[in-house]
This record gives structure tokens, sequence and C-alpha cells, in this order.
């Protein structure tokens, strides 16, 4: 039996202490395969009671196509049909060698035609069992991945295909309990990098900054940035390991550079045969982005939720500071946080000193936010600090923040930021939302921001989408809206603005060249705002 599993297939079949991990594997590399090897090697250690619960995201596709990126459209029935045969054959392989280990196996498919098995596995009716005596059995059922029914699922999970389960953030989290319940529950998931680096299987997969990896037939395992463990075979690893590529059109082997060569879309082809986890998708800020400002923000930021961080102060330094605010004040059940940021400029890199997240029903539990975050303490000079700015979000708090900007009068200069608002930059007319956006983006491009090491942080700021050349906040489960991505933003503009406190000097009536040119209309353009600004005239 073991001749006919290649080298890295056994790397995961023997790996049998880690409670769960994922399957990084170029296309057609047997994962389907390996996934149900395993399943029948788990049912046939411990006799009686063991459930693997397989999840095929091929049975969410229903009738649509699939793309398969790379040169192949297969329909929703081929892919199936493929994924049903790779199970059967792994069941007839592991089905020999059970003989000698005094164990049967039987399936409900068994002496099926390959259509007639596909079409159980297409209906969720295919079902394994590993017989250890006439009386004691387990079994392997098959399932499409549902978050709804997932609550119920026991024993051990292997999930095929993860990066095709749109929803396999909610999946995995109705599995959790379950996983903590027994320690002899195992998850096991399999896939290629997804073309959208959105996707929850992009982050847990991604390999640590700076990882290389030549040729092995075992394949390579490493922990990934978020802390998985992953078992990674690309097209090299498989060819070293005896698992042949065919060239499109003679069909004669070819090695994977020659395969690559031949390849109509060579992105797809870096993704599903060379593992190389490139930036895609809408979110506007890559993850690698938002792991290069969290290394830099280590031990210089703070990130807390509901109440200020133990010790923030002594984080800020002598330079620069802004204070941004979004605040949200609505008391529905969903709501976005209000989210604050003190952002401290030393030299050319801007510190996201804290960065503070809360819900609250009550608007002067947020005033009574600000005004802490205001008091900054001295400097290393003994000097008390101030924040050059304070700059609010008013989109859709106007009224709240107008009153907010009042009461801190003659405490901090105050601006008043509508999102919608329209501001001329470098000759062209665009929203603050895109402005600010793009200011923030910029800095994350040039290294020059760092900000807290926290998965809230990352997670929320992915939720800022590009837009037809602008900004979009998308809204997640926990109301969160990329809220703290705003608070930021607004801080960095703080620091930006050229506008700044108003200075009053003497200016002379007459001079040796005449008298000033006599000038009427608004002295201060920002008056004119000001409900009840009186016009003068000079």
């Amino acid at each position: 039996m073991k001749s006919l599993i290649l080298p890295y297939e056994w790397e995961p079949i023997d790996r049998k202490e880690a409670g769960r991990f994922f399957l990084l594997w170029r296309r057609q590399g047997r994962k389907t395969t390996t996934l149900a090897k395993k399943a029948l090697h788990f049912m046939m250690k411990k006799p009686g009671g063991r459930l693997v619960t397989f999840a095929s995201a091929s049975l969410l596709v229903g009738s649509e196509l699939i793309v398969r990126e790379g040169q192949v459209i297969e329909s929703a029935r081929e892919r199936v049909t493929r994924d049903a045969q790779a199970i059967r054959t792994a069941f007839e392989n592991v089905r020999k060698g059970m003989k000698k280990k005094k164990m049967k196996l039987e399936t409900n498919g068994d002496d099926l035609s390959p259509d007639d098995f596909a079409g159980l596995f297409e209906q969720q009716k295919l079902e394994a069992r590993v017989w250890h005596s006439q009386t004691v059995c387990s079994r392997t059922r098959i399932i499409a991945p549902n978050p709804a029914t997932a609550r119920s699922w026991s024993g051990c999970v292997f999930v095929d295909e993860a990066g095709h389960i749109a929803n396999l953030a909610d999946l995995l989290e109705a599995m959790e309990p379950i996983m903590s319940s027994d320690p002899e529950f195992r998850l096991l998931m399999a896939g290629t990098p997804p073309n959208d680096e959105a996707h929850l299987s992009y982050e847990l997969t991604l390999p640590p900054e700076g990882a290389a990896f030549s040729p092995d037939p075992k394949g390579h395992w490493y922990t990934s940035q978020a802390g998985l463990l992953v078992h990674r075979v690309d097209a090299w690893d498989a060819a070293a390991a005896k698992l042949p590529t065919y060239d499109p059109d003679t069909r004669e082997k070819v090695t994977p550079e020659q395969h690559r060569a031949k390849a109509l879309d060579r992105n797809a082809w870096d993704r599903n045969y060379g593992l190389v986890f490139k930036p895609g998708g809408t979110a506007a800020l890559s993850l690698a982005l938002l792991h290069h400002a969290m290394t830099l923000g280590r031990g210089q930021c703070a990130f807390a939720e509901d109440d200020f961080a133990p010790g923030w102060r002594d984080l800020l330094g002598g330079g620069r500071i802004a204070i941004g605010f979004d605040p949200a004040t609505t008391e529905k059940k969903m709501s976005n946080p209000s989210a604050l940021a003190v952002v401290e400029q030393v030299g050319t890199v801007f510190y996201a000193r804290l960065v503070l997240v809360f819900k609250t029903s009550d608007p002067a539990a947020s005033r009574a936010m600000l005004r802490e975050a205001l008091d900054l303490g001295h400097d290393p000079h003994g000097q008390a600090r101030r924040a050059r700015r304070v700059c609010i979000d008013a989109t859709n708090e106007r009224f709240f923040a107008s009153g907010l900007k009042q009461e801190l009068a003659g405490r901090a200069v105050c601006e008043l930021v509508v999102s919608s608002e329209k501001t001329a930059r470098g000759g062209e007319e665009m929203s603050f939302k895109t402005w600010l956006g793009s200011l923030l983006v910029h800095q994350m491009e040039d290294g020059l921001l760092a900000l807290p090491e926290s998965r809230y942080l990352k997670e929320d700021f992915r939720l800022v989408t590009r837009d037809r050349g602008g900004f979009d906040n998308q809204l997640d489960k926990q109301g969160r809206h990329g809220d703290t991505f705003d608070a930021v933003k607004l801080a960095l503009h703080g620091l930006f603005s050229h506008s700044g406190p108003a200075h009053a000097e003497a200016v002379p009536l007459s001079s040796a060249t005449g008298s000033p040119p006599r000038r009427t209309g608004w002295k201060n353009p920002f008056l004119r705002q000001i409900e009840g600004g009186v016009k003068i005239n000079v």
C-alpha cells in the first residue's frame, strides 16, 4: 500500500499529533485523495465511535460553471465527478490493506458504477464504514460545508478546497467549540492560495516573511503568519516526488517551467501550481503592508477596546501629535463602534501610539473619551504635550460633532470633516473620503505608518475596499465598519493639514510705500461655516 502513495502524501497521514493543519498543495496534487486516506486512517486507529465529516466545497457549486484558473473550464458536475472518483480510488487503495488488520471497509457506493457513485457523493448521501468487528464501526460522511449545520458536526472535520468556501470564517467559528471539546478531534483543510487576498484562507496560510522553499519530494512544513501549521507542496516539490505534469497540447511529460510557459494565465499558474501569494481583490491594503506596519509598531503602539490601554502615554515622545475621532452614538445592535486614534510624527514616520474602539449609546461617554485622550501628559523636556489638531468625522453625526467642537474650544484646534464634501488636491477635485483614504494608503505603501499589533485592527482595516477610484467601508457581522482606518486617517490629516491656530499681528495702517490695499469679504474663510459668524470689512 505504501508504494501507491507519494512521499509528500505520507507527511500529513503520519502527522498524528497536530490538532489542525492546512494542505497547501498544487492543483491536481492529490489533495482530495490524501484527505480521504487520512480519514480512513483515523477511523482505523481506534475501534468504534469515530466519525469523520468530509466537507467538500465541490458540493456548494450547484449547477454553475466553475472557471479553473489557467486554461480549463469545467462544469460543476465534472468537478463533482472528479472529486468523487478521487475518494473512490482512495477507498479502494486502503481497502487492500485492511484484511491484514482484520478490518473491513464498506461504503454505500460499493458495486455501483462511477456515475452512480458520483451521484451519491453529489447528493451528500455517500458514507463509508470501517468495521473493527461485527458490531463496532467508525464512519465517514460526505457533506457540503454549511455553517448552519456545522454546529452539529463531531469528530474529525476535513475541509476540501477551503479557498472556494465564501463563508469559511463562519464555518470555522461554528466548528471551534466542537474542536475544543475533545483532544482527539482534528481539523484538516486543503486548497491553493485564493485569488482574493481578502479570503480567510489567504491569511491563514500566508508563509512567514522572507520564507524560501527548495524542491523537496516530502514538501515543506511551516507555521503561517496567522499561526496555523501548513504543509506546502508546489509544482517543483510534486515533480521531485515523481508526480507528472503534461503538456496541454502534445500531452508529453513536461517540467514545471515548461508547463508554466504554456499557461494562458501565468498569474493563475503561479497561484495554482507555484503557490505564490499575490496581492489581489478589492481590499485597500494588502496583508503584507499591514504586517509591515504592525512590525514597525511593535512595542511602540497600543490597541485597546472599551477603555484606554494602561501606560499608553508612556509611548509618546516629543513629536507632533494629532487625534482622529470617528464617533458612533447610535443604539442599534449592529451599530459600528466609535474609534479614536492618537498619532505622533517622529521624523518621517507616523506612529499610531493609541488606537481605541468602544461602543456606547451615551454621547457623554464619547465626549469623556475624547477629553481623556487630549490629556497627553508631558514630553521628555517636561513641557505639557498638546495635540496639533483634533479631526472629527461629522459625516453622520454632524450635530454631535458640532457640539463637541464647541465644547473643546480653547483646549484644542478642532476640525470637522465631512467625507462627502469635496476638496481640491493637486489640481483634482475629490471627496474627503477619497483624499484621506489615499493619504493613509500612501503612508502604508511607503512604509511610514506604524500600527499596533492587533487582529481586530487588521480585520477592521481590511474592511476598507477600493471602489471606482475611491474607498468604501464594508460592514461585518460584528458591526465593524473600517472605523479604526477612519480614525487613523483623520489623525494623519491633522498632521498634514497646513491650516492651524490663528495668529494676530499688528498691521501698520501706512508705510513708506503707502497704505495697504483695502480688502472686503471674509477675513477667515472658515467663519462662513460658523453659525452666527459676522462678516467684516477691513
